[in-house]
């Protein structure tokens, strides 16, 4: 099957996620993840590329990247490749470590830059890792205002300061959420079009002041509109808005 082209970012920033093969932890330990940053600091500069985000979690990783295209695709080869030599060696194994390529994902619109930024973030508190997405160690939330020695490129650093006045509005930033899917390993992917079809739905029971959650799924009126509303923000079939609608329905209903 041949492989489908990559689309190019008219901004030049992307999100791009890498894959352990078969579910594989192959980011597991700490020294691995310590290693990963250690190659993408290797080699940054040698391509020119500029960091604006990352997450690395225990069998993906959540890069946002300003490059041109073809950069993007070398730079990401050498250190995908360079890691799975070191993983491979370390644990006396052979074959592929990641899966397929890497996924990529265009940075087209300002508002998509600082969401998807959130996102990539927010992976760790929404995995259970941390309660706070400044405590984790492996992403760049911490370093925007530590003032030590960054992965992420300056530029990064001079936007998020512009928008933000310090650290702790930084933070509250991070708390909330837009309606919008980024790109995650597919189990990720469905999570969060489940917990943002849960959130229209409690929207639609405050709005209309029902006198419980469970009415927008018992009573027909709202029931549909609940369903064309799910397919109107996730851009998805009719088919798969009754699938969203049964397992946020179980949810609230076990809740």
């Amino acid at each position: 099957m041949p492989q489908r082209k990559r689309q190019e970012s008219s901004t030049g920033i992307y999100h791009v996620v890498g894959k352990g093969i078969a579910r594989e932890n192959n980011f597991n330990q700490t020294r691995e993840k310590k290693y990963f940053q250690k190659i993408i600091r290797k080699y940054q500069s040698k391509y020119a590329v500029k960091i604006y985000a990352y997450c690395i979690m225990s069998n993906h990783v959540h890069i946002m990247i300003g490059a041109e295209l073809q950069v993007l695709s070398l730079f990401m080869a050498r250190i995908l490749a360079e890691y799975a030599f070191y993983y491979n060696y370390k644990h006396n194994r052979n074959g592929h470590v990641f899966q397929n390529r890497f996924t990529s994902e265009c940075i087209e619109t300002e508002s998509y830059f600082w969401n998807c930024l959130r996102y990539i973030h927010m992976n760790p508190v929404k995995a259970g890792m941390v309660v706070h997405a400044g405590d984790y160690r492996f992403s760049s939330m911490k370093e925007f205002f530590s003032g030590k020695d960054p992965l992420i490129h300056p530029d990064s650093i001079q936007l998020v300061k512009q928008r933000f006045c310090d650290r702790m509005s930084f933070d509250d930033f991070h708390g909330k959420r837009k309606y919008e899917i980024f790109q995650d390993i597919y189990e990720e992917m469905e999570q969060q079009r489940i917990e943002i079809a849960e959130r229209i739905a409690r929207e639609m029971y405050a709005q209309a002041r029902m006198n419980y959650l469970s009415q927008v799924f018992e009573e027909k009126e709202y029931r549909e509109e609940y369903m064309e509303r799910i397919q109107q923000t996730l851009h998805v079939s009719q088919r798969k808005s009754k699938l969203l609608y049964s397992k946020v329905r179980n949810q609230v209903k076990n809740n």
